[in-house]
């Protein structure tokens, strides 16, 4: 076997592991394993342990699975799909584990609330009216940049079209030989396209939400809560449209791979320093900021006033659900970032859409 698969697995999963592991430290000081607590609470000693604890167990079924992952992969037939399969069944294991985890320090959190030093309710809850007119994000109109490589890379491969061999190869095992093919036609060469659009679309969508998604201010200390909260939505905001942008170069390298414009030993390393850059961006902004900006300009001063929760509308602390809610994006409870309000009805639909296009783009593609 090559070691290119094994540098490939380590420079995609070992970002992802120390961010599962890290997950406890990144929370707001006012949620613990998807519970709503006060910041005295969180810094309690069995909660501390909690995390502690957390982070061990996570460490360490990770830390199996992986070298078990590893060791498959270097044992694994590189002229055969074992290859993908086994990295298919270790990403599949590792989101099992990581839920496994999360659920069960979860219901361990809310059995260990009522123990915890004593947090009174909070009938004030603070909300910033001028939440809109706050420079919170970057211009939309940044993606007018995705769209002019898009169409450069349209008008390129219809100038070169005859260019393009007959058959198109679509997979590569891990010594870059290609492995698979597709019949040339409009549909197999514009699939990148398809996909730079699709990601376009779906980037313009998350930097929408991120200026609109609905804001946690701590009525102890606003101000520095919301300083928080802006740094954090403009940093993200800066990775979304930076991500985007790499990919959509990244599915243009394939396409002009096609046209040999790119010969394959280039574009390969092109493609694994991009997706290695996204997720080290990713990684290092989530441990600078935290969630909601929640490591920015800590304070020595906690306060033990639990703030108003809505904990009954988290299933499992994790999957958000209330229809009285007109927001489409929430901020997560574990990890760092935002999910989906799941009880929204264009929620459902944006899902199926996506399933829809999935399902097309997959019977193109074959």
């Amino acid at each position: 076997m090559t070691i290119m698969p094994v540098i490939v697995m380590i420079f995609i999963f070992v970002p992802t592991i120390v961010l599962m592991v890290s997950m406890p430290y990144l929370t707001r000081e006012t949620i613990s394993f998807g519970v709503t607590i006060s910041a005295v609470q969180f810094h309690s000693e069995p909660l501390r342990q909690m995390r502690k604890s957390y982070a061990r167990i996570s460490a360490t079924l990770h830390t199996i699975l992986f070298i078990g992952g590893i060791i498959c992969l270097i044992y694994s037939d590189e002229h055969s799909k074992q290859q993908s399969w086994i990295i298919v069944t270790y990403s599949l294991a590792m989101v099992v584990i990581s839920l496994v985890i999360n659920i069960s320090y979860h219901f361990k959190m809310k059995s260990l609330l009522p123990v915890l030093p004593i947090a009174p309710e909070s009938s004030i809850m603070a909300v910033d009216t001028d939440i809109r007119k706050r420079n919170i994000g970057l211009s939309s109109n940044w993606f007018l940049v995705h769209v002019l490589i898009i169409v450069v890379s349209i008008v390129t491969v219809l100038r070169n079209y005859d260019l393009i061999p007959d058959q198109i190869p679509i997979h590569f095992n891990s010594s870059w030989n290609a492995d698979r093919y597709a019949a040339k036609s409009y549909s197999s060469v514009f699939m990148p396209t398809i996909m730079q659009v699709f990601i376009t679309l779906l980037f313009i969508f998350e930097n929408w939400s991120i200026r609109r998604v609905k804001q946690q201010v701590q009525p102890t200390d606003p101000n520095r809560s919301l300083r928080q909260d802006v740094t954090f939505r403009r940093a993200w905001s800066c990775f979304t449209i930076t991500a985007s942008f790499l990919i959509v170069i990244l599915f243009s390298v394939v396409q002009l791979n096609m046209i040999s414009l790119f010969n394959i030993n280039f574009a390969i390393p092109i493609i694994l320093i991009i997706i290695a850059f996204i997720i080290l961006y990713a990684l290092s902004l989530s441990f600078w900021a935290g969630q909601g900006g929640s490591r920015l300009e800590r304070s020595a001063d906690r306060s033990n006033v639990r703030p108003v929760h809505d904990d009954d509308k988290w299933l499992l602390g994790m999957i958000y659900f209330n229809r009285k809610d007109p927001n489409l994006i929430v901020e997560k409870r574990f990890g760092v970032g935002w999910g989906l309000n799941f009880g929204h009805p264009v929620i459902w639909l944006i899902l199926l859409g996506i399933i829809v296009l999935l399902a097309v783009v997959t019977r193109l593609g074959g």
